[in-house]
């Protein structure tokens, strides 16, 4: 009789089952963060040494405009910094001051890199890794950076910036892929399942 009074709790109320995939975005998600700061500390440190006398330096109007939706940025406006300025005008209705559109600018920034990290982390599961992660940089690089960006004409198209300025750009994003993939498989090993 215990046993049927058991086995219908158990009905009644199941035992969650962890997901895998739960537990492999939260590390995606968490390992995003380390990313992010390796591809800050790559584009603070690293890619001016490479992009210094890039012709994509100086501001510039409609230098190569593929985007439908016309030139979304503002001449020498990072992708983050207009991303962040029409979020922000979308639900304000203004302009933000300038120290509000850096905050923003991080804001993107860092949530893409958070976000990204935790697709990556649910996509891979236990294969992440160095090279996975070095993949999944590239892949945003050329994708995101190379592509949606600039078809949103939140930046320039391909054309508009040198050879320099797209491999700081690439550099930056392999830096983070780097970082997002040795922390996740840190963290796969030091996290119970």
């Amino acid at each position: 009789m215990s046993s049927l009074i058991s086995s219908a709790r158990a009905l009644l109320r199941p035992e969650p089952v962890p997901s895998p995939v739960y537990r492999d975005a939260v590390i995606g998600l968490l390992a995003g963060v380390a990313g992010t700061l390796v591809m800050g500390q790559w584009s603070t440190r690293i890619a001016p040494l490479i992009t210094s006398g890039s012709t994509s330096e100086q501001p510039k109007l409609d230098q190569d405009v593929i985007s439908p939706l016309g030139q979304e940025h503002v001449p020498g406006e990072s992708s983050t910094a207009a991303l962040g300025r029409h979020i922000y005008q979308l639900i304000n209705h203004q302009m933000p001051q300038k120290g509000t559109r850096t905050a923003l600018s991080e804001a993107v920034h860092w949530s893409t890199g958070i976000i990204g990290g935790a697709t990556y982390g649910a996509a891979l599961g236990q294969r992440q890794g160095s090279l996975s992660g070095l993949l999944f940089g590239a892949g945003l690089w050329l994708v995101l950076d190379e592509a949606i960006t600039p078809l949103l004409g939140l930046q320039d198209g391909p054309r508009a910036a040198d050879a320099r300025a797209h491999a700081g750009r690439l550099g930056a994003h392999l830096a983070y892929g780097l970082g997002l993939g040795l922390s996740a498989a840190l963290l796969n090993r030091v996290l119970p399942d």
